[in-house]
């Protein structure tokens, strides 16, 4: 089975050498948990180590944003996208509707051919899907107004959305991240519920604090097609980016 190496030290033996190649996997994590660096340090290490180019879609950030957020680590990716190596593509849902989002972003695809890409947040186009036009959403799914009738709900349309830019993401054939809020009091993997059972892996990140230390987590809780580490693993933010650790005693668990 061909694998993507992660570039994140002590990940890839945890995931018996890598990620399958053209999986989508959920990066579910509370906050603070180290999200949005893991994900970019899994592209800024696929394009320097294995030169496979990279898209990072952000909903939260700009770009300024995301070059600051790399510096602190050395990641000079203003190099890299003048290289043609890395895009970094920022879309404002309240400037541009999700099905023009989309649009775009499938013919960016086409025309960079990532081998890495990583989508900032799920859960972010998933707060906006439930807060544009009920009725501008269902035209845009190919509903007529008298399904309203049917029991339809905001909700019920916002998990559809989420399912087909799942999908249509998952059709790419790019090796995914998608990066989600782990909800805290819920035994859901995600705010929107539905992103682990169509993910083909599932990678969580947690901050736990015990007394008055502080310590990360992350557990790889499913991969498919491939053998894996069970278990929770400490992480670590140093100087080049998170590293995974030894496996957390039963106390910590």
């Amino acid at each position: 089975m061909d694998r993507i190496k992660t570039g994140i030290k002590g990940l890839d033996e945890l995931l018996n050498g890598g990620i399958p190649k053209n999986h989508l996997v959920l990066l579910s994590g509370q906050t603070g948990a180290g999200k949005t660096i893991f994900g970019l340090q899994y592209l800024i290490k696929g394009i320097m180590d294995y030169k496979e180019k990279g898209i990072f879609i952000t909903f939260e950030q700009t770009k300024d944003d995301v070059f600051l957020q790399t510096k602190q680590f050395g990641w000079n990716i203003k190099d890299l996208e003048k290289k043609g190596l890395l895009k970094i593509l920022c879309f404002k849902p309240t400037k541009m509707h999700l099905t023009i989002m989309t649009e775009q972003l499938e013919k960016d695809v086409k025309e960079f051919a990532p081998v890495r890409l990583v989508f900032d947040s799920i859960s972010t186009y998933g707060v906006y899907a439930e807060t544009i036009s009920y009725f501008e959403t269902m035209m845009d799914l190919g509903l007529k107004k008298e399904n309203v009738n049917l029991g339809l709900t905001p909700q019920s349309v916002t998990r559809k959305m989420i399912m087909e830019i799942m999908g249509k993401i998952k059709s790419f054939g790019v090796t995914t991240l998608v990066i989600s809020e782990l909800p805290e009091t819920s035994n859901f993997l995600s705010r929107d519920t539905i992103s682990e059972f169509m993910a083909d892996g599932v990678i969580l990140l947690y901050y736990t604090k015990i007394g008055g230390e502080a310590f990360g987590n992350i557990e790889i809780r499913k991969m498919r097609y491939t053998n894996h580490k069970h278990g929770l693993y400490f992480t670590k933010i140093v100087k080049k980016g998170i590293e995974i650790g030894e496996e957390c005693s039963e106390m910590i668990r």
